[in-house]
C-alpha cells in the first residue's frame, strides 16, 4: 500500500512475508525502513539463505541503484513494515553531489559488499548442509 503525504515522500507498507523485490532484478528504488524488520537473502541452490536483517531506520536496496548492477539479493518482510521510498533520481542526486573522488570510493566498497556477499551466502549454504540442517 502506498501513501504519498506531504512533500512528495512515498511510504510504502508491505505485509509479512511479502517478497519486496528479488534478486537479479533492476534497481529502481531504495527503503528507507521506518517500521518493522526485513530480511535479506540471496538463493542458494534453491534455499534462501539469509544475510542479514534491517531494522528501522536502515536503509537497504540502495546498491543497484548507484553502481546500475541488479540487485545482489532478495527483501521479504519478516513482519508487517512501513518503508519511506527512496527514488534513483534521489540517490542519484546525493551521488553527484558528493565531494570528487567519493563516488569511486563508494563504488569500489559496493563491489566488495556484492563479492562478500556472494561468500557469505555460499559459505552459509555449506554450513547447512554440512550440519545437515535446512
Amino acid at each position: 500500500m502506498a501513501d504519498k503525504s506531504g512533500g512528495g515522500a512515498e511510504r510504502r507498507s508491505f505485509a509479512r512475508g511479502t517478497v519486496i523485490f528479488r534478486e537479479g532484478e533492476a534497481g529502481d528504488e531504495a527503503y528507507l525502513l521506518h517500521q518493522g524488520a526485513v530480511r535479506i537473502f540471496k538463493t542458494v541452490a534453491g534455499r534462501r539463505i539469509t544475510l542479514g536483517t534491517v531494522h528501522p531506520f536502515q536503509v537497504f536496496g540502495e546498491m543497484s541503484m548507484m553502481d546500475d548492477s541488479p540487485r545482489m539479493a532478495g527483501a521479504i518482510a519478516e513482519s508487517d513494515v512501513v518503508c519511506l521510498v527512496l527514488t534513483k533520481q534521489a540517490i542519484r542526486s546525493m551521488m553527484d553531489q558528493a565531494p570528487e573522488g567519493l563516488s569511486t570510493l563508494i563504488l569500489s566498497m559496493l563491489a566488495t559488499i556484492r563479492s562478500m556477499g556472494h561468500e557469505l551466502a555460499d559459505a552459509r549454504a555449506a554450513l547447512i548442509d554440512h550440519n545437515g540442517k535446512g
